[in-house]
């Protein structure tokens, strides 16, 4: 198990001594199993492992440590904020995403906010674009062109210039991906 730093429940839960690692397994195996999309709080209650008061303490506890880590990573001026803002996700949609994100962080894959929000589908890729370039510059990882006006196909960002894939949301692969620039030949 990794640091996720109080983040995801299950972890905290056996942190704290309140399940055991194969317990946890056992909850994660029953989400999968009955394809359930139950949190993994009430699997933890349904399955006999934790009572509903300690769960409750331990929510409680998972949302403070999520507010430490928004307050860290400087909050206000982050990409999902700004798709807030935007109206683009609501705030239950930026806590998934960063539930999400700190889990990925915790297996020791670095992806950023934007990519996971597509990777969850509670951003599209025009939304994506959208707010990335209202932050700033977004260059091709082809061509280096500075991108103003896209193409879009499925999950790819098209730069104008090259014509070909900036940006791709590799789906399924534990995150999306960047495009790695590809130097070239004269």
């Amino acid at each position: 198990m990794g640091d996720s730093k109080g983040l995801i429940l299950g972890e905290l839960a056996v942190q704290q001594g309140l399940l055991t690692a194969d317990q946890l397994d056992a909850c994660l195996q029953w989400q999968i199993d009955e394809r359930n999309a139950r949190p993994l709080g009430e699997v933890m209650v349904d399955l006999g492992f934790v009572r509903r008061e300690a769960l409750d303490a331990l929510l409680g506890e998972q949302k403070a440590a999520l507010a430490r880590f928004e307050e860290a990573a400087e909050y206000g001026q982050l990409f999902g904020r700004a798709a807030v803002s935007k109206g683009f996700l609501t705030e239950e949609m930026l806590s998934q995403a960063l539930r999400a994100q700190a889990r990925a962080h915790a297996r020791g894959a670095r992806v950023k906010i934007g990519q996971v929000m597509i990777e969850l589908r509670v951003l599209s890729i025009r939304q994506f674009w959208e707010v990335l370039h209202a932050q700033g510059d977004f260059k091709c990882g082809t061509c280096g062109a500075a991108i103003e006006t896209p193409v879009f196909r499925e999950t790819t960002v098209i730069c104008e210039s090259c014509k070909a894939p900036a940006f791709e949301v590799a789906t399924g692969s534990g995150g999306p991906k960047p495009r790695k620039r590809r130097s070239r030949k004269k």
